[in-house]
């Protein structure tokens, strides 16, 4: 009953934890000797800013290797620990010990809240780098690859009811919960999606989410190809013959936009306007392109309901 009691208590906070947007706070500072965070084998390649990698450290007596996970201590002590993923370890120019990690949330914290097994987690894209004396604890996770198909339903079943039999052992000897993750939380998307195991805890100084991330940033910059037949915007690329929808105000007869705000209960709404793209303008008083100065050339095609009286 006291488990239980402590189980519950968990809860509680976590469901008062999901009712604010989940924020990475700072992680707070242990005070640990270096004599108590240690780097435990040889060290490995470097990073692109020349840091030498680690694969495994020594912790106040735990072994934290890449590819495990951790609890880490942060300033708001009120707070559930978060987990995080170990991608790498390195040791930076101050000689200072660091992790490059990414959250792993817990199933009260997504969208699935109390109909989430306590026991899984979910990694995310987050990811934050902290110094491994903020590392309050190793955690057990187990990265699971569920086979899909109505040919392993029996299979993946009994091996949930195995699961679980464990889990409620576990519980019943008091012993540390143990975790285990199958998905990836991706709520810009709106979606959860098989893990990249072949990428995740390489240990190689590159984090595929920080790539991830900065590839679409790149994307997302404005650009014009030397020849001016091809432009990017927001992450998408035009170029010269292609068809694509233009807002129906650009057309409007007085020039002015619609106003097609849910006040109005008699605005007319309008569909996007297909158009030809022929040409793109680059306006010479700027010397670098930008989509405000930038103008195209379209045709127009017109809807049976453009033109019917």
């Amino acid at each position: 009953m006291e488990e239980d009691s402590e189980v519950e208590k968990e809860k509680t906070l976590l469901l008062e934890k999901i009712k604010k947007p989940y924020s990475v706070v700072k992680p707070t500072k242990f005070c640990s000797s270096n004599k108590e965070i240690t780097w435990d084998g040889l060290s490995g390649d470097k990073t692109c800013a020349g840091e030498t990698l680690y694969k495994r450290a020594i912790v106040r007596g735990d072994a934290v290797a890449v590819g495990s996970s951790v609890l880490v201590e942060m300033d708001d002590s009120d707070d559930v620990s978060p987990i995080y993923f170990v991608e790498y370890m390195f040791e930076n120019s101050d000689g200072r010990k660091m992790v490059h990690g990414r959250l792993m949330l817990r199933g009260l914290q997504t969208v699935l809240g109390t109909s989430a097994n306590e026991r899984e987690v979910f990694l995310t894209n987050d990811c934050l780098v902290f110094d491994l004396g903020d590392v309050k604890q190793t955690v057990v996770m187990d990265i699971r690859l569920t086979p899909w198909g109505y040919q392993h339903r029996k299979t993946n079943a009994n091996n949930d009811k195995i699961d679980r039999a464990r889990a409620e052992e576990r519980r019943r000897r008091r012993l540390p919960l143990e975790y285990y993750c199958r998905s990836l939380y991706w709520p810009e998307r709106g979606a959860f999606f098989c893990l990249s195991t072949n990428t995740m805890g390489l240990g190689s100084g590159v984090c595929q989410s920080c790539k991830m991330k900065e590839t679409q940033k790149e994307k997302e910059i404005f650009k014009v190809n030397k020849s001016k037949t091809t432009f990017s915007l927001k992450g998408a690329e035009y170029s010269v013959k292609d068809f694509v929808y233009l807002r129906p105000h650009y057309f409007a007869a007085d020039g002015k936009a619609m106003d097609t705000s849910k006040s109005r209960k008699n605005a007319r709404l309008k569909p996007f306007v297909v158009c030809h793209l022929l040409e793109i303008e680059l306006s010479k008083s700027y010397k670098l392109a930008d989509p405000e100065s930038t103008k195209v050339k379209v045709r127009r095609f017109f809807r049976p309901d453009d033109i019917s009286p």
